[in-house]
């Protein structure tokens, strides 16, 4: 060990030990001279005679230095010294080499910092790889989510061995009602286990006591974000204890706490948090057949996934056997936490990780080939150094640390090139990530910079070291420094850029596959035209006096009214210039909104729950499908007789028809929800219209089709349509102003133009679109630069092989096709390496495209735009080789 810390120190000491060393040596040297000339010689021949018996003095010093420190390390830093030199000495070179470099590795550190902040471990919960989401599910055609019921959800907290505790959450939107304008605030409804699952408390008060979360008695207490505190309330120290307003049908609340800054639970948006017992209705809370919320739970400590998963099935299996009509086929599935939060997002972030990662080898080639290109220009140096008695092994080291030295500055580069890149990321991504989603450039990612820059240093510098140990000693000493390139060298460099060429081939046929994705989504029909629509949504509050008690025997008060007829409202509005026409639903296209129910249709067959039909529902008025230009194909829309409570008219979408009456006239035909045994009213089919993409692009998540049932003011939630003859956007304030004048307690929220709703639903498939297409580009041109280096290269290798041909008759189309046959050659066998990689590897993206395959015409065209381009690069050197004068190359060696 006292060795040990004399050979660190000596590292730290080195310039004194140097000195120290050099006047020893002189002192000896000194000794040994003025002996020689003791014994009659010279002084000029005493000191010959003197360093002759002395021995090697360079020798000594290394022998020295060696017991000094460690012997390893000293060589380590001579080959870095000398990588150094060696790199300042061909500055041009350096700069492209590290260009290159730093476009793969900042591209891979950007993507994977993204990735990095996606971990389980990265969610801002205690413990979060334990936490996992409960979904109730359905066996139909093919497994559904269904979410759970509230008896159900009971039976899991109560039955469980597996976790630690269970809670309820979903997330609805509510309405504040303060003194300034209303506002619409997401809010959670939790049950009172949510935030110790989450390991959250309050920063001021309480979260929720379980007595507050009893659906018999429920209290109405609030939690309050940090922001909706600061922002509605200034921050007032005194808010827990206040009341707050929050309707619908309008209940004063009490605040019992304030969670900390950044808090915004699961939904990452939510600023109010209700207890779970005001989630419905005490009645509707109570039936085990009303599912649709999810499940908070946290896995006992040593508990495994697939153990929590067999502990929920068995509970399913008992209670499909103790209630078989709710519960028959259905299950729980147990899902992650980081999976629920970042599932959507992952598999795009994979792919352009992968495809960077193609940047980085096709860059790591590229700088391989200029590193043989220098080593054949050192091939004298590294046969003098091998003469001399310098191992395989040690050139080898050699090499590699100077790819390693160049590496390390193209990493450098790189950090600084990923920094602004993942700022650039978030901030243009239409993509929205986790608010909790904070890439950086921290101790694991750059660990991981160190580890892929260390990979492709020893990468690149394998190729020019295995070419140095493959040169014949006693040639390479004959040649100039301008020897003919050795076959095995060829070799090397061709496959290289073929390399080059099939990665290129997989990126640009990936981008141009996504490409074509994106412009098929946007040609595709959604069921409706969203050019030119306004949508909108308000919330309707209710009266919140309620009339006076009615006298002893007369009929109960009727229940609180809207303080705007929707109708009204819905006049206003299309009194407004500029607009078309206009229509009210319970929810428009691609709002999120809308729910399913069960339905029986006119002498269908026997169902159970695997197939019993299932349609969506919908409240419209009678000008709905000429708004939003959804075609109708038979039959026709409601008349405003129909507009009403007690109306058993309906319209329903073609999905209805193919599958009870094919080939059919479906109009007469009556349909009912619930079994066909239920008690609800059957209703008469007036008119069939297409289907629409009411739930998301480019399909529905589900085949179910929907129906339509009149507009009669029932909702207080409601979504607006306006057709425009003006950009819809500039109508915005206008409309604000018109509800605004009905009634100044109605608030407008996800207010936006149909257009951008249907381009949020493409905006994941814009996005890897626009980066697929950034680094195929970016292996386009390392790649072009790639052949052009080699063709360059081997024109000039073979300057005097092109002069004799020019000599003995050739002309120059015999050069040019001398030439750039054998660069088409190299190009024709990358892509055909390519294509075959990228059929292979099309499942990598599968999920991310819509209406292509690996065959698409959009591969052609990403070939052909790669082998026009190689074969540019390939003419341009062979265009200089005709002008090569056979005079001038014959004496080029």
């Amino acid at each position: 060990m006292k060795a040990f810390w004399h050979r660190f120190l000596a590292l730290v000491r080195r310039r004194r030990l140097d000195r120290d060393l050099e006047d020893e040596l002189a002192f000896h040297l000194a000794m040994r001279e003025a002996d020689c000339c003791a014994d009659g010689l010279s002084v000029e021949a005493a000191r010959e005679e003197a360093r002759r018996r002395f021995g090697n003095v360079t020798h000594l010093k290394e022998q020295t230095r060696e017991m000094w420190t460690f012997p390893s390390f000293e060589s380590f830093r001579q080959d870095v010294r000398y990588a150094l030199r060696t790199l300042r000495k061909a500055p041009g070179f350096t700069f492209v080499a590290v260009f290159a470099l730093a476009v793969g590795i900042g591209g891979n550190t950007a993507i994977f910092s993204l990735i990095d902040a996606m971990r389980a471990r990265a969610l801002p919960y205690h413990d979060s790889e334990r936490l996992v989401q409960l979904w109730g599910n359905v066996q139909r055609v093919k497994v559904e989510r269904r979410g759970a019921s509230y008896p159900d959800y009971l039976d899991w907290r109560a039955q469980s061995k597996s976790f630690e505790d269970v809670a309820a959450f979903d997330s609805q939107w509510m309405t504040f009602v303060g003194s300034d304008e209303p506002e619409r605030i997401q809010t959670e409804f939790v049950a009172a286990p949510y935030f110790s699952l989450l390991g959250v408390s309050a920063v001021r008060g309480r979260t929720f006591e379980p007595d507050e979360d009893i659906v018999a008695k429920p209290a109405q207490v609030v939690v309050l974000s940090d922001g909706f505190w600061k922002r509605r309330f200034g921050g007032d120290p005194q808010i827990v204890g206040r009341t707050l307003t929050l309707c619908c049908a309008p209940r004063q609340y009490t605040v019992v706490g304030v969670m900390p800054p950044g808090f915004k639970g699961l939904s990452d948006a939510a600023e109010l948090w209700v207890p779970f017992a005001m989630y419905a209705p005490p009645r509707t809370m109570m039936e085990r057949g009303s599912r649709g919320f999810a499940a908070l739970a946290r896995l006992k400590p040593g508990v495994t996934l697939a153990a929590a998963q067999s502990d929920m099935d068995v509970i399913s299996k008992r209670l499909e056997q103790a209630y078989p009509n709710t519960n028959e086929k259905r299950a729980v599935e147990i899902s992650p936490l980081d999976v629920e939060l970042f599932g959507n997002i992952r598999p795009a972030l994979l792919t352009l990780m992968a495809a960077v990662a193609f940047v980085l080898l096709i860059a790591c080639a590229n700088v391989a080939n200029l590193l043989i290109a220098r080593s054949e220009a050192r091939r004298r140096e590294i046969a003098v150094r091998t003469a001399l008695g310098a191992g395989r092994r040690r050139l080898l080291r050699q090499l590699i640390t100077e790819s390693c030295v160049l590496t390390a500055f193209g990493a450098l580069a790189g950090l600084v090139l990923a920094r602004a890149a993942v700022a650039a990321l978030i901030a243009q991504s239409p993509v929205t990530f986790p608010s909790f989603v904070t890439p950086d450039l921290d101790l694991r990612v750059a660990l991981f910079t160190v580890a892929v820059s260390v990979a492709c240093g020893v990468l690149v510098g394998l190729a020019p070291g295995l070419q140095a140990q493959s040169a014949d000693l006693s040639d390479s000493l004959k040649e100039s420094a301008k020897g003919s390139d050795g076959r095995r060298s060829h070799r090397m460099r061709s496959s290289l850029v073929v390399a080059e060429v099939s990665l290129a081939v997989v990126l640009l046929v990936g981008a141009g596959l996504m490409i074509r994705s994106v412009r098929n989504l946007a040609a595709l029909n959604p069921g409706f035209d969203p050019q030119s629509v306004l949508t909108l949504h308000v919330s309707i509050p209710r009266t919140s006096v309620p009339p006076a008690a009615p006298a002893a025997g007369a009929q109960a008060a009727p229940a609180p009214r809207p303080v705007v007829e929707g109708r009204v409202l819905l006049d206003r509005l299309r009194a407004i210039p500029g607009v078309a026409a206009a229509t009210l639903a319970n929810g428009l296209p691609l709002d999120g909104d809308g729910g399913a129910s069960f339905y029986a249709a006119e002498g269908q067959p026997a169902v159970n729950a695997q197939n019993m039909p299932r349609i969506y529902v919908h409240l419209v008025t009678p000008d709905f499908f000429s708004t939003l230009r959804i075609p109708l194909v038979s039959g026709r829309t409601f008349t405003d007789p129909e507009i009403s409570p007690t109306s058993t008219a309906v319209v329903v979408s073609e999905g209805v028809v193919k599958r009870f009456w094919p080939g059919q006239d479906p109009i007469g035909k009556r349909v009912k929800f619930g079994s066909l045994t239920s008690t609800n009213p059957w209703m008469s089919i007036v008119g069939v219209v297409g289907e629409v993409k009411y739930r998301g692009l480019p399909q529905n998540p589900t085949g179910d089709p929907d129906i339509y049932l009149p507009f009669a003011d029932r909702n207080s939630l409601l979504g607006i349509a306006l057709r425009t003859t003006v950009p819809p956007a500039s109508l915005i304030a206008t409309v604000r102003a018109a509800v605004r004048a009905a009634d100044p307690s109605i608030p407008v929220y996800n207010i936006a133009t149909m257009d951008e709703l249907v381009s949020r639903q493409t905006s994941q498939s814009r996005f890897t679109m626009w980066l697929m297409g950034v680094f195929a580009v970016c292996a386009l041109m390392l790649a072009v630069v790639g052949i052009y280096g080699v063709m360059s290269y081997l024109v000039s290798q073979r300057t005097r092989e092109i002069g004799i041909r020019l000599a003995l008759g050739a002309d120059g189309r015999d050069i040019l096709r001398l030439v750039v046959g054998n660069g088409a050659r190299l190009i024709g066998a990358g892509i055909v390496i390519g294509l075959a990689a990228s059929f292979a590897l099309q499942r990598l993206v599968s999920s991310l495209l819509f209406g292509v395959g690996a065959a698409d015409a959009s591969s052609g065209l990403a070939v052909v735009i790669l082998a026009a381009v190689a074969l540019a690069a390939c003419y341009l050197p062979a265009l200089r080789a005709t002008r090569v004068s056979p005079l001038n190359a014959l004496r080029y060696e």
